[in-house]
């Protein structure tokens, strides 16, 4: 199973769960997380707040030491794929 069937599974389950414990347990173990989620990548998977900030942190460097490319180079090298 994929992740994102995975979370339909659970939200489909959680919608039919009528225990409230249960339901309790499951917050406190999604809070106990170190870091929260910030965002998904494009195959789903989660990335946290720290791992964004790293990326940006990354992506600023590539920038200033001009490991860039432009909008119609990119698009010559896409005409190739």
């Amino acid at each position: 199973m994929d992740i994102n069937a995975e979370k339909l599974y659970l939200i489909e389950q959680l919608a039919r769960l009528e225990d409230i414990k249960i339901i309790h347990q499951i917050k406190d173990l999604l809070s106990s997380q170190k870091e929260p989620i910030a965002g998904y990548k494009p195959d789903g998977g989660s990335i946290t707040r720290s791992e964004l900030v790293a990326r940006a942190r990354d992506s600023n460097k590539a920038i200033k030491e001009g490991r860039v490319i432009s909008i119609q180079d990119l698009e010559k090298e896409s005409e190739n794929w």
